[in-house]
Protein backbone atom coordinates (compact mmCIF):
# COMPACT_ATOMS: atom_id res chain seq x y z
CA UNK A 1 0.00 0.00 0.00
CA UNK A 2 1.24 3.03 -0.86
CA UNK A 3 2.75 5.68 2.02
CA UNK A 4 0.00 7.48 3.83
CA UNK A 5 1.66 11.41 3.32
CA UNK A 6 0.45 14.31 5.86
CA UNK A 7 -1.26 16.96 3.33
CA UNK A 8 -0.75 20.57 3.74
CA UNK A 9 -3.03 22.03 6.73
CA UNK A 10 -7.02 22.80 4.77
CA UNK A 11 -9.50 24.41 6.27
CA UNK A 12 -13.16 24.83 5.30
CA UNK A 13 -15.74 27.30 7.52
CA UNK A 14 -19.37 25.14 6.78
CA UNK A 15 -22.19 27.40 5.32
CA UNK A 16 -25.16 28.12 7.48
CA UNK A 17 -27.77 25.72 7.15
CA UNK A 18 -24.81 22.35 7.23
CA UNK A 19 -24.84 20.26 10.10
CA UNK A 20 -22.09 22.30 11.92
CA UNK A 21 -20.97 25.63 11.56
CA UNK A 22 -17.04 25.12 12.92
CA UNK A 23 -14.45 25.33 11.33
CA UNK A 24 -13.23 22.01 9.22
CA UNK A 25 -9.81 20.75 9.38
CA UNK A 26 -7.87 18.24 6.74
CA UNK A 27 -4.70 17.41 8.35
CA UNK A 28 -3.99 13.65 7.19
CA UNK A 29 -4.68 11.59 4.45
CA UNK A 30 -7.07 9.60 7.04
CA UNK A 31 -9.28 12.99 7.21
CA UNK A 32 -8.82 13.38 3.55
CA UNK A 33 -10.31 9.34 2.40
CA UNK A 34 -12.97 10.01 5.33
CA UNK A 35 -14.21 13.20 3.67
CA UNK A 36 -14.13 11.79 0.10
CA UNK A 37 -15.71 8.74 1.35
CA UNK A 38 -18.42 10.59 3.02
CA UNK A 39 -18.98 12.88 -0.10
CA UNK A 40 -19.21 10.16 -2.40
CA UNK A 41 -21.68 8.43 -0.20
CA UNK A 42 -24.14 11.53 -0.20
CA UNK A 43 -23.34 11.27 -4.34
CA UNK A 44 -25.32 8.19 -4.83
CA UNK A 45 -28.45 9.63 -3.23
CA UNK A 46 -28.36 13.04 -4.60
CA UNK A 47 -28.02 11.32 -8.02
CA UNK A 48 -30.16 9.41 -7.99
CA UNK A 49 -32.99 11.03 -10.07
CA UNK A 50 -35.21 10.80 -6.59
CA UNK A 51 -38.28 13.48 -7.06
CA UNK A 52 -38.46 13.61 -3.46
CA UNK A 53 -35.04 15.20 -2.55
CA UNK A 54 -36.15 18.95 -1.95
CA UNK A 55 -38.35 17.90 0.21
CA UNK A 56 -36.29 15.94 2.93
CA UNK A 57 -35.20 17.18 5.74
CA UNK A 58 -31.26 16.98 5.17
CA UNK A 59 -30.37 17.62 8.72
CA UNK A 60 -32.26 14.43 9.63
CA UNK A 61 -31.03 12.25 7.07
CA UNK A 62 -27.52 13.42 7.86
CA UNK A 63 -28.37 12.24 11.79
CA UNK A 64 -29.67 8.80 10.71
CA UNK A 65 -26.89 8.92 8.75
CA UNK A 66 -24.34 9.16 11.66
CA UNK A 67 -26.42 7.12 14.06
CA UNK A 68 -26.15 4.36 11.16
CA UNK A 69 -22.54 4.79 11.50
CA UNK A 70 -21.79 3.43 14.85
CA UNK A 71 -24.69 0.97 15.07
CA UNK A 72 -24.98 -0.49 11.76
CA UNK A 73 -28.20 -2.25 12.60
CA UNK A 74 -29.95 1.08 13.41
CA UNK A 75 -32.16 0.68 10.02
CA UNK A 76 -34.93 -1.27 11.60
CA UNK A 77 -38.29 -2.97 11.19
CA UNK A 78 -39.88 -0.13 11.99
CA UNK A 79 -37.77 2.14 9.48
CA UNK A 80 -38.38 -0.77 6.60
CA UNK A 81 -41.97 -0.56 7.23
CA UNK A 82 -42.00 3.18 7.26
CA UNK A 83 -40.36 3.47 3.76
CA UNK A 84 -42.44 0.43 2.86
CA UNK A 85 -45.52 2.49 3.10
CA UNK A 86 -44.36 5.53 2.02
CA UNK A 87 -43.04 4.87 -1.24
CA UNK A 88 -44.76 1.24 -1.73
CA UNK A 89 -47.50 3.03 -4.10
CA UNK A 90 -44.69 5.04 -6.16
CA UNK A 91 -41.98 7.18 -5.95
CA UNK A 92 -43.19 10.26 -4.39
CA UNK A 93 -44.52 11.17 -1.06
CA UNK A 94 -48.10 12.13 0.23
CA UNK A 95 -48.13 15.46 1.51
CA UNK A 96 -49.62 13.96 4.92
CA UNK A 97 -46.03 12.43 5.68
CA UNK A 98 -44.19 12.50 8.27
CA UNK A 99 -40.63 13.90 6.03
CA UNK A 100 -38.39 13.83 9.39
CA UNK A 101 -39.22 10.34 10.36
CA UNK A 102 -39.06 9.31 6.72
CA UNK A 103 -35.60 11.40 6.27
CA UNK A 104 -34.23 9.81 9.05
CA UNK A 105 -34.85 6.38 7.97
CA UNK A 106 -33.27 6.90 4.82
CA UNK A 107 -30.20 8.61 6.73
CA UNK A 108 -29.87 5.51 8.43
CA UNK A 109 -30.13 2.79 4.99
CA UNK A 110 -27.46 5.15 3.95
CA UNK A 111 -25.33 4.57 6.60
CA UNK A 112 -26.40 1.11 7.02
CA UNK A 113 -24.90 0.11 3.83
CA UNK A 114 -22.03 2.23 4.34
CA UNK A 115 -20.47 0.72 7.25
CA UNK A 116 -21.63 -2.65 6.29
CA UNK A 117 -19.90 -2.59 3.27
CA UNK A 118 -16.95 -1.02 4.68
CA UNK A 119 -16.31 -3.48 7.53
CA UNK A 120 -16.92 -6.27 4.86
CA UNK A 121 -13.62 -5.18 3.53
CA UNK A 122 -12.14 -4.41 6.55
CA UNK A 123 -11.34 -0.77 5.93
CA UNK A 124 -12.87 0.73 8.69
CA UNK A 125 -10.06 0.97 10.95
CA UNK A 126 -8.50 3.26 8.17
CA UNK A 127 -11.42 5.78 8.75
CA UNK A 128 -12.77 9.04 10.69
CA UNK A 129 -16.45 8.59 11.07
CA UNK A 130 -16.36 12.45 12.05
CA UNK A 131 -14.89 13.70 8.75
CA UNK A 132 -17.14 11.04 6.71
CA UNK A 133 -19.93 12.60 8.86
CA UNK A 134 -18.99 16.09 7.20
CA UNK A 135 -18.24 14.78 3.62
CA UNK A 136 -21.92 13.51 3.29
CA UNK A 137 -23.22 16.51 4.86
CA UNK A 138 -21.55 18.96 2.51
CA UNK A 139 -22.12 16.09 -0.32
CA UNK A 140 -25.82 16.35 0.34
CA UNK A 141 -25.81 19.94 -0.18
CA UNK A 142 -23.70 19.81 -2.88
CA UNK A 143 -20.79 21.93 -0.91
CA UNK A 144 -18.56 18.94 -0.73
CA UNK A 145 -15.65 21.82 -2.03
CA UNK A 146 -13.07 21.18 0.65
CA UNK A 147 -11.49 18.43 -1.33
CA UNK A 148 -12.11 18.72 -5.37
CA UNK A 149 -14.23 15.97 -6.94
CA UNK A 150 -11.91 14.23 -9.08
CA UNK A 151 -9.65 14.18 -6.99
CA UNK A 152 -11.79 12.37 -4.27
CA UNK A 153 -12.30 9.91 -6.96
CA UNK A 154 -8.88 9.36 -7.09
CA UNK A 155 -8.68 8.91 -3.51
CA UNK A 156 -11.14 6.69 -3.14
CA UNK A 157 -10.04 4.78 -6.00
CA UNK A 158 -6.51 3.95 -4.68
CA UNK A 159 -7.56 3.32 -1.26
CA UNK A 160 -9.86 0.42 -2.53
CA UNK A 161 -6.69 -1.00 -4.94
CA UNK A 162 -4.55 -0.54 -2.53
CA UNK A 163 -7.77 -2.52 0.00
CA UNK A 164 -7.77 -5.33 -2.62
CA UNK A 165 -3.75 -6.09 -2.62
CA UNK A 166 -3.75 -5.85 0.85
CA UNK A 167 -6.85 -8.18 1.61
CA UNK A 168 -5.48 -10.30 -1.51
CA UNK A 169 -2.21 -10.78 0.21
CA UNK A 170 -3.30 -11.95 3.53
CA UNK A 171 -6.24 -14.62 1.55
CA UNK A 172 -2.79 -15.95 0.00
CA UNK A 173 -1.10 -16.47 3.14
CA UNK A 174 -3.64 -18.06 4.71
CA UNK A 175 -4.28 -20.08 2.19
CA UNK A 176 -0.88 -21.31 2.27
CA UNK A 177 -1.64 -22.77 6.36
CA UNK A 178 -4.21 -24.87 4.86
CA UNK A 179 -3.42 -28.84 4.88
CA UNK A 180 -2.87 -30.69 1.62
CA UNK A 181 -1.44 -27.47 -0.49
CA UNK A 182 1.07 -26.55 -3.10
CA UNK A 183 2.22 -23.30 -3.66
CA UNK A 184 3.69 -22.88 -7.17
CA UNK A 185 6.65 -20.35 -8.06
CA UNK A 186 4.23 -17.59 -9.40
CA UNK A 187 2.59 -17.67 -6.17
CA UNK A 188 -0.61 -19.40 -6.94
CA UNK A 189 -1.85 -22.02 -4.17
CA UNK A 190 -3.40 -25.14 -4.73
CA UNK A 191 -5.62 -26.80 -1.83
CA UNK A 192 -6.86 -30.31 -2.56
CA UNK A 193 -10.34 -31.43 -0.82
CA UNK A 194 -10.29 -34.69 -2.77
CA UNK A 195 -7.38 -35.94 -5.18
CA UNK A 196 -8.53 -37.07 -8.67
CA UNK A 197 -8.15 -40.82 -9.36
CA UNK A 198 -7.89 -40.10 -13.59
CA UNK A 199 -5.35 -37.88 -15.32
CA UNK A 200 -4.41 -34.22 -15.69
CA UNK A 201 -5.12 -32.20 -18.92
CA UNK A 202 -2.30 -30.15 -20.53
CA UNK A 203 -2.43 -26.29 -20.93
CA UNK A 204 -3.73 -26.78 -24.27
CA UNK A 205 -7.12 -29.15 -23.67
CA UNK A 206 -10.36 -28.39 -23.39
CA UNK A 207 -11.90 -28.92 -20.28
CA UNK A 208 -15.14 -29.35 -18.20
CA UNK A 209 -15.32 -28.47 -14.67
CA UNK A 210 -17.78 -26.97 -12.53
CA UNK A 211 -16.31 -24.03 -10.25
CA UNK A 212 -17.22 -21.23 -7.54
CA UNK A 213 -15.28 -17.85 -8.43
CA UNK A 214 -14.98 -15.78 -4.94
CA UNK A 215 -12.91 -12.75 -3.43
CA UNK A 216 -11.05 -12.35 -0.69
CA UNK A 217 -13.91 -12.23 1.94
CA UNK A 218 -15.30 -15.93 0.21
CA UNK A 219 -18.26 -13.63 -1.75
CA UNK A 220 -19.49 -15.89 -4.67
CA UNK A 221 -19.15 -13.73 -7.63
CA UNK A 222 -19.79 -16.76 -10.29
CA UNK A 223 -20.94 -19.80 -10.08
CA UNK A 224 -21.61 -22.66 -12.66
CA UNK A 225 -23.63 -24.67 -10.35
CA UNK A 226 -25.92 -21.78 -10.58
CA UNK A 227 -26.05 -21.85 -14.00
CA UNK A 228 -26.79 -25.22 -14.38
CA UNK A 229 -29.31 -25.45 -11.32
CA UNK A 230 -30.89 -22.51 -11.38
CA UNK A 231 -30.53 -20.90 -14.80
CA UNK A 232 -31.09 -24.38 -16.37
CA UNK A 233 -28.08 -23.50 -18.60
CA UNK A 234 -25.66 -26.92 -19.63
CA UNK A 235 -22.37 -27.11 -18.25
CA UNK A 236 -20.00 -26.26 -21.30
CA UNK A 237 -16.37 -27.03 -21.94
CA UNK A 238 -13.90 -24.35 -22.73
CA UNK A 239 -10.12 -23.95 -23.71
CA UNK A 240 -7.27 -23.75 -21.48
CA UNK A 241 -6.17 -21.50 -24.05
CA UNK A 242 -8.77 -18.78 -23.49
CA UNK A 243 -8.84 -18.39 -19.46
CA UNK A 244 -6.89 -16.44 -17.02
CA UNK A 245 -3.31 -17.31 -16.31
CA UNK A 246 -3.91 -18.95 -13.20
CA UNK A 247 -6.49 -21.41 -14.33
CA UNK A 248 -3.96 -22.59 -17.59
CA UNK A 249 -1.20 -23.07 -14.95
CA UNK A 250 -3.57 -24.44 -12.00
CA UNK A 251 -6.28 -27.07 -13.57
CA UNK A 252 -3.09 -28.42 -15.21
CA UNK A 253 -2.04 -29.27 -11.57
CA UNK A 254 -5.19 -31.53 -10.96
CA UNK A 255 -6.64 -34.58 -11.77
CA UNK A 256 -9.98 -35.83 -13.25
CA UNK A 257 -12.40 -36.52 -10.93
CA UNK A 258 -11.20 -34.20 -8.45
CA UNK A 259 -12.51 -31.08 -6.19
CA UNK A 260 -9.59 -28.27 -5.33
CA UNK A 261 -9.72 -25.15 -4.21
CA UNK A 262 -7.34 -22.55 -6.27
CA UNK A 263 -6.07 -19.84 -4.98
CA UNK A 264 -4.85 -16.88 -7.66
CA UNK A 265 -2.80 -13.50 -6.81
CA UNK A 266 -4.51 -10.42 -8.74
CA UNK A 267 -1.90 -10.69 -11.25
CA UNK A 268 -2.85 -14.23 -12.33
CA UNK A 269 -6.46 -13.54 -12.59
CA UNK A 270 -7.89 -10.17 -13.51
CA UNK A 271 -4.75 -8.17 -13.07
CA UNK A 272 -4.81 -4.24 -12.71
CA UNK A 273 -7.47 -3.42 -15.20
CA UNK A 274 -10.67 -6.37 -13.20
CA UNK A 275 -13.71 -7.30 -15.02
CA UNK A 276 -15.79 -4.03 -15.79
CA UNK A 277 -19.65 -4.64 -16.75
CA UNK A 278 -20.82 -2.25 -19.11
CA UNK A 279 -24.39 -3.33 -18.55
CA UNK A 280 -24.25 -2.28 -14.56
CA UNK A 281 -21.35 0.20 -15.07
CA UNK A 282 -19.79 -1.34 -12.33
CA UNK A 283 -16.85 -4.20 -11.35
CA UNK A 284 -17.89 -7.46 -11.68
CA UNK A 285 -14.54 -8.34 -10.51
CA UNK A 286 -12.69 -5.08 -9.20
CA UNK A 287 -8.91 -4.22 -10.29
CA UNK A 288 -6.05 -5.76 -8.23
CA UNK A 289 -8.14 -8.18 -6.93
CA UNK A 290 -6.64 -11.75 -6.02
CA UNK A 291 -9.27 -14.67 -6.36
CA UNK A 292 -10.10 -18.04 -4.81
CA UNK A 293 -12.12 -20.76 -6.69
CA UNK A 294 -13.70 -24.11 -5.70
CA UNK A 295 -13.56 -26.61 -8.83
CA UNK A 296 -14.44 -30.28 -9.64
CA UNK A 297 -12.77 -30.90 -12.56
CA UNK A 298 -15.08 -34.00 -14.47
CA UNK A 299 -13.23 -34.08 -17.71
CA UNK A 300 -10.55 -32.90 -20.49
CA UNK A 301 -9.91 -33.77 -23.86
CA UNK A 302 -8.07 -32.22 -26.79
CA UNK A 303 -9.39 -28.97 -28.25
CA UNK A 304 -12.76 -30.23 -29.90
CA UNK A 305 -12.81 -33.29 -28.09
CA UNK A 306 -15.49 -32.50 -25.74
CA UNK A 307 -17.57 -30.37 -28.22
CA UNK A 308 -18.08 -33.66 -29.75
Amino acid sequence: MRKLFILPLLAFTVGCGSKSEETVKIETFKDKLSYALGADQARGFTNSGDKNFDKYNLDEIVKGFEIALKDEKAFDASCESLLKETFGKGPEMDPKTDVNAVSLCIGKLSGSFFISGWKAKRATDKMDFSKIVIGFDHGLRAKDTLVKPEEQMQIIQDFIQDLNKINGAKLLEDAKKKPNTKVTSTGIVLETIQEGTGGSPTPTDDVLAHYVLMNAFGDTLQSSFDMVEVYKQPLTPFSLKAVVAGWQEGIPLMKKGGKYRLYLPFNLAYGDQGMYNPQTQNYDIQPYESLFFYIELINYGPEGSLAK
